[in-house]
């Protein structure tokens, strides 16, 4: 039998394989300035870096994942750090974004295309979507990687665009990380 997702990334982070860090993605401090407080939702959390950081910062948040494993983790660097989290385990395949919720949406590194749209009705008016992607650049250094995962350079755009949100911020090569895709874009008010 195939081992699912929920077996496959509690493995991952138990043996230590996945981002095992409670670090938040760069593109959040560097665009600190709007960041406004609110409810936020963090999706494919992991370890919950980016939720404790939103957290730190006054946010309501809801941070979801497939990985019970990771979720504890998330849970105990809360409780340390005196922080709340409502969090939350789903497979994002058949998990739903409730419509209209939040002020800011995070995705980094979960790559659902057809989740876009969901996330976008999920922003409340003028809400901000944070998201980040590997794309095909980054096949120079791992050529073997699942392309499924990849997006081609300017899809994440294009596909906040056909979702209606309008771009903030798109960049295909932060400094040091030539294979990430970023964007930040907001759902018009």
């Amino acid at each position: 039998m195939a081992e699912s997702d929920h077996e496959r990334w509690d493995r991952k982070y138990t043996a230590g394989e996945g981002p095992t860090h409670f670090r938040a993605n760069p593109i959040l401090k560097d665009c600190a300035h709007l960041l406004s407080g609110g409810r936020a939702l963090d999706v494919a959390c992991g370890f919950g870096g980016n939720a404790l950081y939103l957290a730190s910062l006054g946010y309501r948040v809801d941070a979801i994942d497939v990985s019970g494993v990771a979720l504890a983790e998330a849970q105990d660097e809360a409780k340390r750090r005196g922080l709340r989290l409502n969090l939350v385990q789903a497979d994002l395949t058949r998990w739903w974004v409730p419509s209209e919720q939040y002020d800011l949406i995070v995705t980094f590194f979960y790559l659902n295309r057809k989740l876009m749209s969901e996330v976008a009705a999920g922003l409340c008016p003028g809400g901000l979507l944070f998201q980040a992607n590997r794309n095909t650049r980054f096949l120079a250094v791992r050529p073997n990687f699942n392309q499924d995962y990849l997006l081609m350079p300017g899809e994440l755009r294009q596909l906040a665009l056909e979702a209606g949100l309008e771009v903030v911020h798109y960049g295909e090569e932060p400094p040091g990380e030539g294979y990430n895709s970023q964007l930040v874009a907001r759902r018009p008010g």
